[in-house]
């Protein structure tokens, strides 16, 4: 069984990724979750979560991808082994996507010099000013490059969507696999 990993963390937002949890139940892809701490995790939203692992028991050859949920990542920014942690599957090229202010942490690890990316940040974010290459900045809804997707918080279907192509869960060229979720129905 292939093996996904999911950085949780207080304010996390689960809404921005509850449909790529969903959808990957049920596939051949395990989804473990880490914090840099031993407590519980508390989301934006209030949920309580007990991480399944915390960051000193990972081995980054056991998993396909990494996923980083928007939310405040700030307190985060300075954590060099949460940072190692993305480098190392940035130079694994492995699979990582962030969503909304995710990518925050991979402005600090260094790995948006050289990936275009997307977020819901801005250069007037003064937390998250000095850690991104605002050049690399696109102002598009979703951006992939090399093995890095970036969203914004409220274009969580297509990101879901995107990370499930990338892991080929659903074919590449599917148009909206995900639309249960985007269209309600009386059923």
């Amino acid at each position: 069984m292939k093996k996904v990993l999911m950085f949780v963390y207080d304010s996390f937002a689960e809404f921005e990724i509850s449909i790529l949890v969903t959808c990957l139940s049920g596939t051949d892809y395990k989804l473990e979750t880490f914090s840099t701490s031993d407590t519980p995790v508390t989301s934006g939203g209030k949920l309580n979560i007990l991480p399944d692992l915390h960051i000193d028991h990972i081995k980054i050859e056991d998993y396909v991808a990494l996923i980083i949920p928007g939310g405040e990542p700030s307190a985060h920014l300075s954590d060099f082994k949460l940072l190692d942690l993305l480098k190392q599957f940035h130079e694994s090229k492995k699979v990582i996507a962030a969503i909304c202010g995710g990518p925050a942490l991979l402005g600090a690890a260094g790995i948006l010099h050289d990936v275009s990316y997307t977020a819901s940040i801005t250069e007037q974010d003064l937390l998250y000013r000095d850690y991104m290459n605002w050049e690399r900045k696109k102002d598009n809804l979703l951006v992939i490059d090399q093995n890095v997707i970036t969203s914004t918080g409220s274009n969580y279907i297509v990101f879901a969507e995107e990370v499930l192509r990338k892991l080929g869960i659903v074919p590449i060229d599917e148009i909206k696999p995900l639309t249960y979720f985007r269209v309600p129905s009386s059923y």
